[in-house]
């Protein structure tokens, strides 16, 4: 029986091979990235207006005060999915940010194949996207932000490119609220795999003074980037406290329409500690939109020179 599982399987692969992989790139890794941050943001959805570095990934023109550098890997264990992310922040006239994610999947042939198909060892599943943002802060009325990311993916040999524009804005500080929207939206490649754009918005208010404080968030997120990605509304809500400036702990609670078109909604939860000494910061977190993909880990390194 395993002679001929094994039979079958190198049979399928000789055929991908003899046929030149398939005809276009998928985008699901691509999708993968929109629900991956890292580990110094509580997830993808509330942290729109937190402001500083925890919103810098998702919102730039809410991370209009931060500078400095980060670094950071997720890990879902379903497929063995990990990302990677790197940003630089510098002040030279606007704030500047260039940023870098991929996600690739490991493991994609076993061992016994790759000894009888040792080609295959050069392909990949991956995508990668890398972005620049132009962030201008208006003082107390906010900040404007707009962007320009490449998407580039491969699927077994195929690729597939596309670009992206993104605006992002933060409001002004109104009754101790902070606001942060973002409008995304794919401009060019894709073809038919790309949707009409996706909406974020969020509020975020700090609670309490002194040496322990908190801040509480909410976001929504509605619409798409890509055909196959699911179109359906994203709510959340996110609490971190913080002590002295030097330990923060925080929890994210979320839910999605099921993708599956049921009735109803799929939870998810997230939960991050974190650390500063001086002008670094360091950040594990458990957890969050993937989920169901066994609870993914990302863990984070965040450089933030002192204004």
């Amino acid at each position: 029986m395993a002679s001929s599982a094994c039979s079958s399987s190198s049979l399928a692969v000789a055929a991908l091979l003899a046929a030149g992989g398939p005809a276009t790139a998928q985008s699901s890794h691509l999708t993968r990235l929109e629900s991956a941050v890292p580990a110094f943001t509580p997830d993808p959805v509330s942290a729109v207006a937190i402001g500083g570095w925890s919103s810098a990934w998702l919102a730039p023109a809410a991370g209009h005060d931060a500078t400095g550098a980060l670094l950071g890997l997720e890990h879902a264990g379903f497929a063995s999915v990990t990302t990677a992310f790197a940003a630089a922040r510098v002040r030279f006239g606007p704030v500047w940010q260039l940023s870098f994610a991929q996600t690739r999947v490991s493991d994609l042939f076993d061992d016994a194949l790759l000894a009888e198909f040792p080609e295959l060892a050069t392909l990949r599943a991956a995508a990668t996207q890398v972005g620049l943002d132009a962030v201008l802060p208006f003082g107390a009325a906010g900040a404007a932000g707009l962007g320009l990311i490449h998407e580039r993916e491969e699927f077994l040999g195929d690729e597939s490119r596309a670009w992206r524009l993104r605006f992002s804005g933060a409001g002004p500080r109104l009754l101790g609220v902070r606001s942060a929207a973002t409008v995304e939206r794919m401009v060019s490649g894709g073809g038919q795999e790309t949707a009409a754009g996706r909406l974020r918005i969020g509020l975020s208010r700090r609670i309490g003074s002194g040496p322990i404080g908190a801040e509480l968030s909410v976001g929504a997120a509605k619409g798409a980037l890509w055909a196959v990605e699911r179109d359906g509304w994203q709510v959340a809500s996110s609490l971190r406290v913080v002590v002295a400036d030097l330990v923060r702990v925080s929890g994210s609670l979320g839910a999605e329409r099921d993708p599956y078109g049921a009735e109803g909604w799929l939870g998810f939860v997230a939960f991050a500690v974190g650390v500063s000494l001086g002008s670094v910061g360091a950040d594990l977190r458990r957890g969050g939109r993937a989920s169901a993909e066994a609870a993914p880990t990302a863990v984070s390194i965040v450089y933030h020179p002192s204004p």
